[in-house]
């Protein structure tokens, strides 16, 4: 098996780009790309590891390689060794593989740097004059930033993030039921209820509350059906939770 991998991959081997087109190899072999990977040893081909110092700027296309790799194939937190897998698959030293994805993942783009990045532009400023003046990092993780945010991306941007992200299945405490109870008790027959106010008074997102509304009320349906056998027990129940169904929750 590795000397079919070494093989196959030199056969597959781009030398512009500096690295193999390991798909292409999996696909050949018939074999799993990760499992390639493994049996491939340098060894055996004539295939040498590109030296990247931490000063030389890497090519969109090898940046854009190692983002995809990592994320379709490490969900997870990576571990030394799948790091070394990504290094064989760039063709690059894993360290520095680590150094060029840390870097990337701590970057943020804002609508203010894309603006002021889309005007350096605009005035005709290279890549390292636009870095040194807007940004620390460096121009191929600024470079490469900037052309896979669209307009569509920086719009979200723009839109004020949420200070709490609850779900609704989070856990609930007896007093937080209790006043949600409270507080639809204010709107008559559950009609026009304010679900905004509720959410910030009692700290759970909107779709929250309307899902915990509605467990009570099945809840309480069932305590009642099973005291229904009870002659002197009302079947008509006061309770503010005794609404009409709230409208369907969106998934």
């Amino acid at each position: 098996m590795r000397n079919r991998v070494s093989y196959v991959a030199q056969r597959h081997y781009d030398v512009r780009r500096g690295r193999c087109d390991w798909e292409t190899v999996s696909h050949a072999l018939q074999e799993p790309l990760l499992a390639c990977l493994r049996s491939f040893d340098a060894r055996h081909s004539q295939i040498h590891p590109r030296r990247i110092s931490g000063d030389t700027e890497w090519a969109l296309d090898d940046i854009a390689a190692l983002k995809q790799f990592t994320e379709s194939h490490f969900r997870t937190q990576m571990t030394s060794d799948d790091w070394v897998l990504a290094g064989r698959y760039m063709n690059i030293a894993h360290s520095d593989c680590i150094a060029k994805m840390w870097t990337l993942n701590t970057f943020q783009m804002t609508p203010q740097l894309y603006s002021q990045i889309a005007e350096f532009r605009q005035a005709g400023l290279l890549w390292p004059t636009i870095c040194s003046k807007a940004t620390s990092c460096s121009p191929d993780i600024l470079r490469f930033a900037y052309s896979t945010t669209s307009k569509d991306k920086v719009q979200k941007l723009r839109r004020p993030k949420a200070q709490f992200r609850i779900s609704k299945h989070q856990h609930w405490t007896e007093d937080e039921d209790k006043h949600l109870t409270d507080l639809l008790s204010r709107f008559d027959n559950g009609r026009d209820i304010d679900w905004n106010y509720i959410s910030k008074t009692i700290g759970h997102s909107k779709n929250a509350c309307r899902y915990r509304r509605i467990l009570l009320m099945r809840s309480q349906k069932s305590r009642e059906a099973s005291q229904s056998s009870s002659p002197d027990m009302s079947t008509k129940s006061d309770s503010p939770l005794a609404y009409a169904a709230p409208k369907r929750l969106r998934a």
